[in-house]
């Protein structure tokens, strides 16, 4: 079921001061079976110049990612047929789409579930409009950007050639979502430095990321999972205890 939405005046009004600096006609998939909520994401993210759909099963999210290839997909957990921690599974099996968890539930656990499943960012219920497209733009920024001083990054055995956003371990291709990307980029970039968790936290989720390290350990676990022979020991992405990460040049 696809819902209709209208911007209200008073809305744009309040999104005014951040819409000219939004990517222009970009397709995001809103996937939450309340009609009120999605009704309000989607104004939301009208008045920002997005371009939305919303559907409210699980199934059909599926389908409209297979066909539609939206940019980016705002997800609630709480479906009628399909689990949103089951559908995460499922898309990133085979797909890098960047996805956001809209969800009512708040606690640190049920966060981390979602992160641990696939999702690049997290969100929780109620929550500002200027907050939702600063967390859309960040992660968009995160697909799309790529340092304007390199276009090839190698640490021992790890490759990344930047232009093509292409990763290799070992000589293996890496399979990494828009957010493992963004901390990889940086960590090689500033190899051998220490680079601490609230200035991770802002190159790669945005400005409005701060303080809130959780979602960062989660994706540098899924990180390690990928790079590393051993994550447990980690050679690639280094805890640097009370600071942040490293990422050393030789060992």
């Amino acid at each position: 079921m696809v819902y209709n939405t209208s911007v209200t005046s008073e809305l744009y009004g309040r999104l005014i001061m951040v819409t000219s600096l939004l990517p222009q006609d970009l397709n995001i998939l809103i996937v939450e079976d309340d009609e009120d909520t999605a009704e309000v994401v989607s104004t939301v993210l009208s008045s920002a110049g997005f371009k939305t759909i919303a559907v409210g099963k699980g199934q059909a999210a599926i389908d409209e990612i297979n066909t539609a290839m939206p940019d980016l997909v705002l997800l609630d957990l709480n479906l009628p047929d399909i689990h949103g921690l089951d559908l995460l599974r499922s898309v990133r099996s085979y797909s890098l789409i960047p996805m956001i968890v809209l969800s009512g539930y708040g606690k640190d656990r049920d966060r981390v579930h979602a992160l641990e499943s696939g999702a690049d960012d997290y969100m929780s219920k109620p929550f500002s409009p200027e907050e939702l497209i600063a967390r859309v733009r960040a992660l968009l920024r995160r697909v799309e950007w790529t340092p304007r001083s390199e276009t090839y990054l190698q640490v021992r055995n790890l490759e990344l050639d930047v232009a093509r956003r292409h990763a290799k371990i070992r000589g293996k291709p890496l399979h990494l979502t828009p957010i493992e990307y963004g901390i990889l980029v940086i960590l090689m970039r500033n190899a051998g430095q220490v680079v601490d968790h609230d200035e991770l936290l802002h190159a790669v989720w945005g400005e409005t990321y701060g303080g809130d390290y959780s979602v960062l350990r989660v994706n540098v676990s899924r990180l390690r999972q990928k790079l590393e022979e051993n994550p447990r020991r980690p050679q690639y992405i280094v805890t640097a205890p009370g600071q942040g990460y490293w990422m050393p040049t030789q060992r």
